[in-house]
Formats: C-alpha cells, sequence, structure tokens
C-alpha cells in the first residue's frame, strides 16, 4: 500500500474505534503525544483516555446513541514522514426505535507522523457546521 492508501486506512480505523466506543482502538490512532481537539473540548489522546470514554458516554445519554461517522471530500498530502489530511464529515446518530438523524457535520483537519511504518494523528482538529456542538474557548 502506497501512503496515501494508508492514510485512508486510518481515517476509516479511526471512524469504525470510535463508533463502537473503543476507546483503547481510537487512542491507538495517536502519536504518544497526539490531540484530539473535538467540537466540545480538547483531549490528549492517549492520556485522557478516561476522560473521552466519559465524553463519549455523555453524548450518548444526551441522545446521540449508535453514531456512525462519515467522510467525503478527502485530501491528502505527504511529505516523507510527515502528513496533513482534511475531509468533511458527517456523523449519524439512531435512537431506540427510532430513525437515524444527522447529529453532526463539519470538517477535520489533521496533522499526521509515520512512525514504524504506520500513519498516526499527531493532531485531529473538528470544525461543526451550525450545530449546538461547539468547542469551548481552552482554559
Amino acid at each position: 500500500m502506497n501512503d496515501r492508501e494508508l492514510i485512508q486506512d486510518l481515517l476509516s480505523e479511526y471512524n469504525v474505534a470510535v463508533d463502537a466506543l473503543d476507546i483503547d482502538g481510537w487512542a491507538a490512532c495517536f502519536t504518544a503525544d497526539g490531540v484530539f481537539e473535538g467540537a466540545l473540548e480538547t483531549f490528549r489522546a492517549h492520556q485522557d483516555k478516561a476522560k473521552f470514554a466519559a465524553h463519549a458516554a455523555e453524548l450518548e445519554a444526551q441522545g446521540m446513541p449508535r453514531l456512525r461517522h462519515f467522510l467525503s471530500n478527502i485530501r491528502i498530502e505527504v511529505g516523507g514522514t510527515r502528513g496533513h489530511s482534511h475531509c468533511f464529515f458527517m456523523i449519524a446518530a439512531t435512537p431506540d426505535g427510532q430513525q437515524s438523524f444527522i447529529s453532526m457535520v463539519g470538517e477535520y483537519d489533521d496533522d499526521l507522523a509515520k512512525i514504524d511504518g504506520r500513519w498516526l494523528f499527531t493532531r485531529r482538529t473538528v470544525s461543526t457546521d451550525g450545530t449546538q456542538y461547539q468547542r469551548q474557548s481552552a482554559s
């Protein structure tokens, strides 16, 4: 596989892990010092796994159960062992006994590093479009 294909695999791996609430799998998509700047707050992927798990459980309890992440317009740039990706996302949720609905739409902006032959996020930044989910300013 070439680097672009490996990065696309990382994007898919991330979606599968986060949709399954596989917090270890989610964190494994990041470098040891990787950061996730989410729609609501920022997490150090490995150090803040418990905090991220609680955040994900809270979102689910607030009416966003069984999430499915979908990506489009993926752009990837690679230069040696550093890379960048940008894409649009849509997240659907399906509450018990109800129809699925679009819960969030936005963009991912990713800084990447290739470590031991594997591409990982060094920073993943979420920007949302017109939803109640807006990141609070850092304190």
